[in-house]
């Protein structure tokens, strides 16, 4: 089944039995292999909407496991992260030789490059987000190390985040047009938040997490800034720019191409908002610290596969 486009209103598949469930789940976005101990008297709901290249899901079933088989892993499929917040019932969450029991409020992230295992032992419920890596402010080597890792709904940072992202299951019909895209945003604000709260447990991770964590703050809240560069942001940091390109190449990212996908991903929401049609593509790059129009234009339709008036337009 495809990916809905971001306008479109919450898809709903009510109460099917597990054949059906196989057909709509296990091809989904990746392949995956499902089973059931009764399957006669399986049931299962889902409603998903996508925003943004984010698919969010609310799921209910009964009892059944789902397992991401490396056979059935190609090289040339898109990294995607999971993130499953445990709603009802409980869960396990299983890779990278880990495995993290999930209580209601409780989440976990895992990778679908890699084999993973969830098991439900009995009705369960709940909402799973599937999302390019690139979403989070964290490299790919370091969110490793903290899949299939509880993630406490019910201590620590957790006790704030993990209610937000309950509500966005209650809410799926509000998360439409630029208002849902900042509310994605703000989410992955906050998971970003809770792994790195996870990351810092690990001695081994604390200082470099932490020093990436500011600078990335740093960059987000002076993006509208067109001195914003390498040598500025090192400066502000009492590191050389050396010392910065390093920290970002751990990452797995650079630091220009940080700046200009954040920058491209704010530009795309301002020109999905009614309330800023009468803003000019110009004010809206220049809001974000561009300030050719010419480049500005060229760099987001390599992005996005249509120019920022183009992109409008189909929002209008």
């Amino acid at each position: 089944m495809s990916e809905q486009s971001p306008g479109r209103s919450v898809e709903s598949v009510e109460s099917v039995g597990f054949e059906e469930w196989v057909r709509l789940v296990g091809n989904r976005f990746v392949p995956l292999t499902l089973a059931t101990g009764d399957p006669e008297t399986f049931t299962g709901t889902l409603r998903s909407r996508t925003i943004g290249g984010i698919c969010v899901t609310d799921i209910r079933a009964s009892s059944h496991s789902v397992h991401r088989l490396s056979r059935a892993i190609h090289r040339d499929q898109s990294d995607h992260l999971k993130l499953s917040l445990q709603l009802e019932g409980t869960g396990m969450v299983m890779q990278d030789g880990r495995s993290a029991h999930l209580n209601p409020g409780d989440a976990a992230i895992y990778d679908t490059s890699r084999p993973y295992t969830l098991e439900y032992d009995g009705a369960m419920r709940s909402l799973v987000m599937l999302f390019p890596h690139e979403m989070l402010g964290l490299s790919a080597s370091m969110i490793h190390t903290v899949t299939a890792q509880r993630l406490a709904g019910d201590e620590g940072i957790g006790r704030m985040i993990c209610p937000f992202m309950q509500h966005m299951a209650e809410n799926l019909d509000q998360l439409e047009g630029a208002n849902g895209a900042r509310i994605m945003h703000s989410a992955f604000e906050l998971i970003t938040a809770l792994l790195s709260a996870e990351l810092q447990r690990d001695p081994a991770h604390e200082q470099q997490g932490v020093a990436f964590e500011s600078v990335r703050m740093y960059i987000d809240t002076h993006l509208p800034d067109p001195r914003l560069s390498t040598d500025a942001i090192a400066r502000a940091h009492y590191i050389s720019t050396r010392q910065l390109q390093y920290l970002f190449q751990e990452e797995g990212l650079t630091v220009a191409g940080y700046i200009r996908s954040q920058r491209l991903e704010r530009s795309r929401i301002a020109l999905e908002d009614p309330a800023l049609h009468e803003r000019t593509v110009l004010r809206i790059a220049q809001s974000v610290g561009f300030t050719d129009l010419s480049h500005f234009s060229k760099l987001f339709k390599a992005t996005y596969g249509r120019t920022p008036r183009e992109h409008r337009g189909t929002r209008v």
